[in-house]
């Protein structure tokens, strides 16, 4: 069973649940989910991730977003060091509160490493100074604890943010048209209703391009064509709830949206290489 942890212990101050913990160096952390989000920053060596059944090596510059109940850990390290930025949005009264209406918080979650075999966001060297200065003064607002210290963090966080989601355009998105926002958004969407019967026709009409157009976009954003990308957040919330949960395996085929648990088996070994039966078995580990 993988090891909890709790906001609670993480994020107890009720002014501002955001924290910031330097793991340096980082080490190996057995498999574990948190009731919280966190935005892992790399800024020095290399090691393996462990998320969704894969070891994903991860290196300086690289970034990505843990959201909670993810169940992931940490090995193979080689003088690994990361920044943790814990934080919780859906608590109220709160600075963070009323940021998380604006579409810049939606840069984080673009940032989830759920379907690649690599991270979305490898920052350059000058830009992984650049983050690491808006961290510094994180930290420092949040060890010296001085009057509106709060507030301070939350401004230096919503830097951060946008700074990350103009990286992520300029590293990832095409060129030219407004058309990036719309495609987050669909594929927010997508990831919070998988489950549910897309076609390709209206993903393409939602965001107003053509099918060929949608499946350049995808490819070049996230590594895949759209019905393969549809396919892999269904395995992935597949494998939360193997292991989070004792539904059968015909239950779980049929709330991820695949109507037939014969062919969510065999693409479920096809993509993390042993079956489902076997991977449930890693919580009793």
């Amino acid at each position: 069973m993988p090891g909890r942890l709790f906001k609670s212990e993480y994020l107890a101050d009720k002014r501002l649940p955001l924290r910031l913990i330097r793991r340096d160096p980082q080490e190996e952390y057995q498999l574990h989910e948190h009731d919280f989000s966190e935005l892992v920053i790399v800024f020095r060596g290399r090691g393996e991730h462990v998320i969704y059944g894969e070891n994903r090596t991860i290196e300086a510059g690289d970034v990505f977003l843990i959201r909670s109940r993810t169940v992931h850990g940490y090995t193979n390290l080689h003088d690994l060091a990361l920044c943790n930025i814990m934080f919780d949005p859906r608590e109220l009264n709160n600075p963070l509160q009323a940021f998380c209406r604006y579409p810049a918080i939606g840069s984080l979650f673009r940032l989830e490493p759920e379907v690649r075999s690599r991270n979305l966001l490898h920052l350059e060297k000058g830009e992984l100074a650049e983050v690491m200065k808006i961290l510094r003064d994180i930290e420092t607002e949040q060890e010296h604890n001085a009057e509106y210290h709060p507030l301070a963090m939350a401004a230096h966080f919503v830097l951060l943010t946008v700074f990350l989601g103009r990286c992520i355009t300029r590293h990832r998105l095409p060129p030219g048209k407004n058309s990036s926002a719309a495609l987050s958004e669909l594929i927010n969407r997508l990831s919070e209703h998988s489950e549910k019967h897309w076609t390709r026709p209206e993903m393409a009409r939602s965001i107003g391009v053509s099918e060929s157009s949608l499946t350049r976009m995808f490819r070049r954003f996230t590594g895949y064509a759209p019905n393969e990308y549809l396919i892999i957040l269904r395995l992935k919330k597949g494998a939360m709830l193997l292991l989070n949960t004792d539904l059968s395996i015909g239950e779980i085929a049929d709330r991820t949206g695949f109507s037939d648990s014969n062919y969510f088996c065999r693409q479920f070994k096809k993509h993390f290489r042993i079956p489902p039966q076997k991977y449930r078995s890693l919580r009793m580990e």
